[in-house]
């Protein structure tokens, strides 16, 4: 019966880290959401500016793709791939929402 409780304990701990650990993956400090491009952003952009001087931004992927390419004609170093990444992550990310269609209104017209 003593043998039962340690494998049990250990399994559940096993199960625990497997949970917490991507969890844990992103800093509670850390403004930016993972996700595929983010450590190109990370390289590129911090390296000016801080995460959270861009993080809480939205734009529409154009807007995003002028951004890039301005700080690009600023000085940010970064190659054609990466630039390309850096607008893709920061248009799906830190988009714009899209504007209300006119009948989603809600209120006495769109009862």
């Amino acid at each position: 019966m003593s043998f039962r409780i340690p494998m049990a304990a250990a399994a559940a701990t096993a199960l625990c880290l497997g949970v917490v650990g991507p969890v844990l993956a992103q800093a509670p400090d850390d403004p930016l959401p993972a996700g595929a491009g983010k450590d190109v952003v990370v390289r590129v952009c911090t390296a000016c500016h801080e995460a959270t001087q861009f993080a809480y931004a939205r734009h529409t992927p154009d807007e995003w793709d002028d951004e890039v390419t301005k700080m690009q004609g600023a000085g940010a170093e970064m190659t054609a791939e990466e630039q390309a990444a850096i607008t893709a992550y920061l248009a799906k990310y830190l988009a714009k929402p899209a504007p209300a269609a006119p009948g989603d209104a809600k209120g006495p017209a769109g009862r």
